[in-house]
């Protein structure tokens, strides 16, 4: 009970001011705001990684730069952070997509810290961890239309195939499928990259209309906003 109870506790205690960060490749550099909620003071470490989540902070190869890269937050405290992105002595990047980083975030109870009245308390750990995208300035059409450009084929009755023929990545955050044999869907979809497809399977949740006939889908804009989206499956090659 106490270890839950301390996880728990811990979560989201260093806040980030947004759900992703959008770096276009040109800017000189950007911030992010954090928030320690947590009762009592943070040490905050950050750094970026390429995808593998469990790769050791001092290890990572990215081209950004954080500054700072350890902060110390006191409860009800603010934080800025600054990223810079600097290509020199790393391989070049595609100039026609944008490429995937993440930012990491872990907030650290101080150690040896007085805890008279919380005596027997097992403090942990936090890391957050969102989507950093590195986007090239020169993408078109801009990244608001890219949902609606999405293809989408019947992969079954109870499936969808997916394909974005664009630079930028679409987070479906969810998908649901009226067809004859009934209505279908999923609210965990991927994340689909530049010029990627997937075949998402979906599960039945009820039986459709034979005048609701469609697809309907949602993903979430640069703002980490969510929006919806309608589409016309075509038919199973």
């Amino acid at each position: 009970m106490l270890l839950i109870a301390a996880a728990l506790s811990a979560h989201a205690e260093i806040v980030i001011d947004r759900t992703r960060v959008i770096y276009t490749d040109g800017a000189r550099e950007v911030t992010v705001n954090l928030k320690n909620e947590a009762d009592g003071p943070r040490l905050v470490q950050l750094w970026i990684d390429q995808g593998d989540a469990q790769r050791e902070p001092e290890v990572t190869d990215v081209p950004f730069t954080i500054t700072p890269p350890i902060t110390r937050m006191d409860a009800g405290k603010g934080a800025a952070l600054r990223l810079f992105f600097n290509a020199t002595g790393h391989e070049p990047l595609p100039t026609d997509r944008e490429s995937l980083f993440w930012l990491n975030v872990l907030g650290i109870p101080p150690s040896g810290e007085a805890q008279e009245d919380k005596a027997g308390q097992i403090y942990f750990a936090f890391r957050t961890r969102i989507k950093l995208f590195l986007r090239p300035a020169s993408l078109r059409p801009v990244a608001n239309e890219a949902p609606d450009a999405l293809q989408w084929r019947a992969a079954g009755d109870s499936s969808v195939h997916v394909t974005n023929p664009g630079p930028y990545h679409v987070t479906l955050t969810s998908i649901t499928w009226a067809n004859p044999m009934g209505e279908f869907s999923t609210d965990d979809p991927p994340m689909l990259g530049p010029f990627a497809s997937a075949t998402v399977p979906l599960s039945k949740t009820g039986n459709a209309p034979p005048s609701k006939q469609q697809l309907a889908f949602t993903t979430l804009d640069d703002r980490g906003n969510t929006q919806s989206h309608q589409a016309v499956v075509a038919a199973r090659k």
